[in-house]
């Protein structure tokens, strides 16, 4: 993945603090877990999210595409929380 560093933690620091409904969407529609009500980034690789639920689990959610940059990871990020809104 050609993400770097510094990236990384914009995007993880940026879904943490504006964008946690899409965390517990991702949580409730990709891995069916309907219990979720908080959840935090805690990494994104090539083809998984990682998050850390309320509950101190961690919960890998496999990504739509593989991402190997931000760019891909805003893209595939923002169709996933489309795809879980329907």
């Amino acid at each position: 993945m050609s993400i770097s560093t510094e990236e990384m933690n914009r995007i993880i620091s940026h879904m943490n603090e504006d964008h946690e409904e899409s965390l517990i969407l991702y949580a409730a529609y990709y891995a069916d877990r309907k219990d979720v009500d908080s959840a935090k980034m805690t990494d994104l690789t090539e083809n998984t999210l990682v998050l850390e639920l309320e509950s101190g689990e961690s919960l890998e959610i496999p990504l739509i595409e593989s991402v190997h940059s931000a760019k891909d990871a805003h893209r595939v990020l923002v169709e996933m929380h489309k795809q879980a809104s329907v």
